[in-house]
């Protein structure tokens, strides 16, 4: 039986360990053949790991939530067809040495970050 205090699917999802996240987000980017960015009043949300930037991205709408910071109030999660993201983002992010962190959560913000190249062969490797 559910209770109104029981956390959603996505708030359990958020607080599996970056290993998960990463994996439940490649699974259902691959079922769903979308993928999540955050889009901020300046253009798409990027975060800086180390020295390396990043692309923060998600499984679904409702995982982003979990991450979306407050420094960025105008920013909103827009969903990225899985085929463009494949043939234009990830050969754009890795012509800008762009790096992709999967499925970011918490306060830590910490998730596990992939080349464009690592996350394409991800991407492709399992479709075919």
């Amino acid at each position: 039986m559910t209770t109104p205090s029981e956390p959603s699917q996505a708030a359990r999802e958020s607080q599996l360990p970056a290993r998960e996240r990463a994996e439940l987000l490649l699974d259902r980017v691959l079922e769903q053949k979308i993928i999540w960015g955050l889009m901020g009043a300046e253009g798409w949300v990027m975060v800086e790991s180390g020295k390396q930037t990043c692309l923060p991205v998600w499984p679904d709408e409702a995982s982003v939530a979990f991450w979306q910071r407050k420094d960025l109030p105008d920013s909103k999660p827009e969903p990225i067809a899985l085929d463009e993201f494949t043939s234009v983002w990830l050969q754009g992010l890795k012509k800008n040495n762009i790096a992709v962190v999967l499925f970011p959560s918490g306060n830590l913000r910490e998730g596990i970050v992939s080349t464009a190249d690592e996350l394409l062969l991800q991407l492709t490797d399992i479709n075919e």
